[in-house]
């Protein structure tokens, strides 16, 4: 049988539309607020997150410094935030344990398990530094532990995509990077500086 060119032209551009993949944008047009403390990697990483999010789905991104880190933690839980930053160690503490942390990666899956059992929330990949990092610029002292993006399974639910493009940054960003960009926002901005990190890991 003689195929009809004109319905088999149709049919191939009807199947090559439909073989598209999705589009990473699933989030364009959105609002996505993220909570950070006043510490000197907060505000670092706060910016981080806002521009990576904002450059690779098109959504958003606020940022509001309601307080410690307690606060920023309430703040996700009550609506008023999606994202803010915590420590390992602080997690470790407010689920009941020391606060010490000797195993990093035990203490880690301990932590993503409690918060997830007990406030419904995701800790995602630990960005590889300690803080918190003081404004000062001075050590990372006793109480410093891995930091790590922290939301709820409601947001990820809202935002399909939002922990592949968070987890990019997952073991790229050490006490060293921290140290050095933090220096580097003294005399310039910080979204300047963000970005041109962001550019150097190939990340936007």
């Amino acid at each position: 049988m003689k195929k009809n060119p004109v319905i088999f032209f149709f049919l191939v551009i009807v199947m090559s539309f439909l073989s598209f993949p999705k589009p990473l944008h699933t989030c364009v047009g959105r609002l996505l607020v993220i909570a950070v403390s006043d510490s000197a990697d907060q505000a670092l990483m706060g910016q981080m997150l806002s521009l990576l999010i904002n450059e690779r789905t098109g959504t958003t991104v606020d940022i509001i410094q309601p307080g410690d880190i307690n606060k920023c933690h309430e703040a996700v839980l009550k609506g008023k935030a999606n994202i803010y930053i915590s420590y390992i160690g602080v997690g470790q503490a407010a689920t009941g344990g020391s606060g010490k942390v000797d195993d990093p990666q035990k203490v880690y899956t301990l932590v993503s398990q409690g918060y997830l059992d007990q406030f419904g929330m995701v800790w995602l990949k630990p960005f590889g530094f300690e803080g918190p990092v003081s404004l000062a610029g001075g050590g990372k002292g006793s109480v410093a532990s891995l930091a790590a993006p922290v939301t709820t399974k409601d947001v990820l639910r809202k935002f399909p995509v939002l922990d592949r493009v968070i987890n990019k940054l997952g073991g790229r960003i050490d006490n060293v990077a921290v140290a050095e960009l933090t220096k580097k926002t003294n005399n310039n901005d910080i979204k300047a500086v963000v970005k041109e990190f962001l550019k150097d890991q190939k990340l936007i």
